[in-house]
């Protein structure tokens, strides 16, 4: 009759983990050596140290007379006594052994004498668990390999949700910086194209004033008073560009020395560009003078605002004393 030990190799179970099963139950049997091994099929197999252990302690040598006790190895005599029963569970057990585990395993504590012999299992009954037991292995792994594959799947998951939103994270900001480079850029030309407008008109203005002095100095040379200048009809044009501004920037040109230039508001009088300019001429009286059109800024005009005397964004005056 085959032993425990050959009927759970013969299942399919390792030899070392056969070993380990048979010694944590104590020989109490096939029935507690299976429950064993099924609560324990993950685990790798016990190392020669770990399966040595146990026996120093078990007072037999490993190779003495009590080994077959040690082993759970049964006579045709053992086979045929009785066993005993579980009153909680309805469970056959094999002997005391088996029924001491039992107790510590399921916490029951009412055990008899049974009427039935706990028989050993046929060629066809070992099969039949060894295919069971194979058949709960596999889809233990199964069940195992599909929970990775969940796992792993959700990682996934995970990981290109992150890569997506730092990539629309960098996007974004690339167009920020991209959007506020365009912005400064086309300020920037803005700026620049109202400086060179500016710097044309001035030019012009310079060009008509010195035209019509030379043409003074041509006709005074002939003795030929010149014809008073006539209100400049552009003044209109200059009147509707300047409404929209709130600077003013004037420049007056002195007899001697380089000219003045400051900004003054659109809201402020004529009388503080008289105070500038007193600054550089503090001796003696002196009028401004418009260029363009030529006019004498003097008198009432000193209570008027740069707005209102059209000499907004910008101006050229003489200091005449």
């Amino acid at each position: 009759m085959p032993s425990d030990r050959d009927t759970l190799i013969d299942m399919g179970f390792s030899t070392a983990k056969v070993t380990k099963a048979l010694q944590v139950t104590k020989n109490a049997g096939l029935q507690p050596a299976m429950d064993w091994l099924f609560a324990h099929t993950e685990d790798p197999d016990p190392t020669p140290e770990e399966l040595a252990a146990p026996s120093t302690s078990g007072g037999a040598g490993a190779g003495g007379d009590a080994g077959n006790d040690d082993e759970g190895i049964i006579t045709a005599e053992q086979a045929t006594a009785q066993s005993l029963k579980c009153d909680d569970c309805g469970r056959l057990l094999r002997d005391a052994t088996a029924a001491e585990m039992h107790a510590i395993k399921s916490g029951h504590q009412n055990f008899s004498e049974s009427t039935d012999a706990i028989k050993p299992l046929t060629e066809e009954e070992k099969k039949a668990k060894l295919a069971d037991i194979q058949a709960r292995l596999a889809e233990k792994r199964e069940q195992k390999r599909l929970a990775e594959i969940e796992e792993n799947k959700g990682k996934e998951k995970i990981r290109r949700a992150t890569g997506k939103e730092m990539t629309e994270m960098k996007e974004r900001l690339k167009e920020k910086e991209m959007q506020k480079a365009l912005e400064a850029k086309k300020k920037e030309k803005e700026d620049d194209l109202r400086a060179k407008a500016r710097i044309r008109a001035k030019i012009e203005e310079d060009k008509k004033e010195r035209a019509r002095q030379a043409e003074e100095r041509k006709l005074a040379a002939q003795g030929i008073a010149p014809a008073p200048l006539a209100p400049a009809k552009p003044a209109a044009i200059v009147q509707t560009a300047s409404a929209s501004h709130t600077e003013a920037r004037l420049q007056i040109r002195l007899p001697e020395g380089a000219p003045l230039t400051k900004t003054f508001s659109a809201d402020d009088t004529l009388s503080a560009v008289y105070d500038f300019a007193s600054q550089s001429h503090p001796t003696g009286s002196f009028k401004l003078v418009q260029t363009f059109p030529r006019k004498v800024l003097d008198g009432s005009d000193r209570q008027k605002t740069l707005k209102e005397l059209n000499l907004v964004p910008s101006a050229v005056l003489v200091l005449q004393g």
